[in-house]
């Protein structure tokens, strides 16, 4: 006669296992710990760690990630700092982002952006910087050339002396003729009218080459 008792305490006990098992994450949700403000959401970007473990799906490392990238604007952000989808869309209706966090990191985003831009303004005017010193190299070295060209010819005209090229292997261009001279030809800087051109140049410019003399008798 006493196993009846047994049997029926035994039944009871699993019952209430079971009710508990069922009802015990609904009542969790209902009975979130509410934030200072009172509202029974948990605050992404305020939330201690033991608060933030306290939801469902969410241990230690997740915890500590989630505190590692605030600020949150939305609650999706929490992607950014590697919380599975499952876990963000099981606790969604139990977090929130409060309005100082979503400032904050309204904030952040401008803060990126401006450095962004710094970086821009700073990259074109190294470009910038880095072109006018070219232009000015390349004025510097047409100057020269314009310089030492004129000295050549005043020192032809005052002397007679042959003329110099700016640059090693470049020809000497007979405009009256049509002609050019290489190193060598009498006339290689010598002629009344001419200028200095490379080769590729006087060519493209169709002038000809003058042909070198032969000697009397060959």
């Amino acid at each position: 006669m006493t196993s009846l008792p047994v049997r029926s305490t035994g039944r009871a006990a699993t019952l209430g296992l079971a009710f508990l098992l069922t009802v015990a994450p609904v009542l969790w949700a209902q009975t979130v710990v509410a934030d200072s403000s009172g509202d029974a959401k948990v605050d992404l970007n305020t939330a201690s760690l033991a608060t933030l473990e306290k939801l469902p799906g969410v241990d230690l490392n997740t915890a500590k990630q989630i505190i590692a990238h605030r600020p949150y604007s939305s609650v999706a952000d929490l992607s950014k700092s590697g919380v599975p989808a499952s876990t963000i869309e099981t606790i969604t209706p139990l977090v929130k982002v409060g309005p100082l966090g979503k400032a904050a990191a309204e904030t952040a985003k401008g803060a990126d952006k401006a450095a962004a831009g710094v970086e821009k303004a700073a990259g074109a005017t190294a470009t910038a910087v880095e072109k006018g010193v070219d232009a000015t190299a390349k004025g510097v070295q047409k100057g020269a050339e314009a310089t030492a060209s004129a000295a050549n010819t005043v020192d032809h005209k005052l002397t007679g002396a042959a003329r110099v090229p700016p640059k090693p292997g470049m020809v000497w261009v007979d405009t009256s003729t049509k002609l050019y001279h290489k190193v060598g030809d009498p006339s290689y800087g010598t002629t009344k009218k001419g200028k200095w051109l490379t080769e590729k140049d006087a060519v493209k410019q169709g002038y000809r080459a003058m042909l070198p003399t032969r000697p009397i008798g060959q």
